[in-house]
Formats: C-alpha cells, structure tokens, sequence
C-alpha cells in the first residue's frame, strides 16, 4: 500500500484554522471571552506547566460546552469553504499528484476532525485523523475531547492503531513543524513544508 500523510493546519493551510473555526462558529465577542477565561491554563502551559493539550482542552470547553454535537458538524460544514482562501496552493498540488498516482491520503491533525472532514470530503479525501470531541447522551458537546489531542506522538499513535503494519507500506508525510516530527520520523519519504 502507499499512502501519503498530510498534516493539516500550517501545511495545507497557511495557519491554524482552531481560532478561525472559533471566530467564524462562535463570534468575535464570544471568543475572546473564552480566551479571557482560558488565560490561566494557557500561561501554564507557556510556563511548560501545563500541556499544550490542557490548554486546547479548556479553550475549547469554553467555547463550545453545552452546544448541540449536531449544530457544531453544521458549522463545520459552513467553514470548509473558506479553508480554501488560506490553503497553500503548492501543497494542495502535491496532495493531488499523490491522488492522481493512485496513493491513499490521510489528513492527521490535532484540530478537530469535524471541521476538517468537510473540506477533506470536496477534495475526495475520505480518511482524516484528528481531534474528536466528546457528546453526552443528549447529544451536546461536554468540553472534553474523546480522543487524545493528535498531536506529536499521537499522531503516530493513531497511524498505527490504523495500520498496524505500517512499516511495510511505502509512505510519505507532509508537516510544518515540531507537532509533525513523530509522524514524518515513520515514513520512507519525509517532508518538512
């Protein structure tokens, strides 16, 4: 098998697309109030007291705790065309050659997977591999995720939990920084974008 494994925010895009989602999903006002009350969480985690993890986590449940799980896949849906306006056009092509030599791509992001799915659809992608969130049995959003954050090693992780026989396959994998080290480290074709 071969497979190409795009990270996703920085790579494909040229920035982070977890506060754009949050500004378009939620308003202005409403995230920046939840950054406010994130600040604590987020200078530990600049102090390396805290996990980069915790402090998404804690942004994250002040954003969007108690949201209906199926309002937020809406609005993931309304976001996936404006990625387009901030992809990297050069990666993008690679990502298509890859398809059009008959490779399997695989997005794997510590965003949320819900946000990125959609986009992925319109480019033919059908795995991602990111973030998931966390519904209670009413369907609304805790403010937990219920994976790990897919991140660094994670990322690996969750590669390998896919394809146990990873090793075997001939792979590549496209990342912009440290967050990507782990899963570029793995395939036979590494590529720092």
């Amino acid at each position: 098998m071969k497979i190409a494994f795009f990270d996703f925010d920085g790579t494909l895009t040229r920035h982070d697309t977890f506060i754009r989602f949050a500004k378009f999903s939620v308003g202005k006002m409403a995230f920046y109030k939840a950054l406010i009350k994130s600040i604590p969480v987020i200078c530990l985690w600049k102090l390396g007291l805290k996990s980069n993890s915790d402090a998404k986590q804690t942004l994250f449940s002040h954003l969007y705790k108690g949201m209906d799980y199926g309002w937020f896949k809406k609005l993931g849906y309304a976001f996936a065309p404006m990625i387009d306006n901030d992809s990297r056009p050069e990666i993008i092509e690679i990502l298509k050659q890859h398809q059009r030599d008959g490779r399997k791509i695989i997005i794997v992001s510590a965003s949320i997977a819900d946000w990125i799915k959609p986009w992925a659809e319109s480019y033919g992608i059908e795995c991602v591999i990111g973030t998931e969130v966390e519904k209670d049995k009413h369907g609304r959003i805790t403010g937990r995720f219920k994976t790990k954050n897919c991140h660094g090693a994670e990322k690996v992780s969750r590669i390998r939990e896919l394809y146990p026989e990873i090793d075997t396959f001939e792979t590549w994998a496209y990342g912009d920084s440290s967050g990507d080290d782990a899963m570029l480290s793995i395939v036979n074709h590494p590529n720092r974008v």
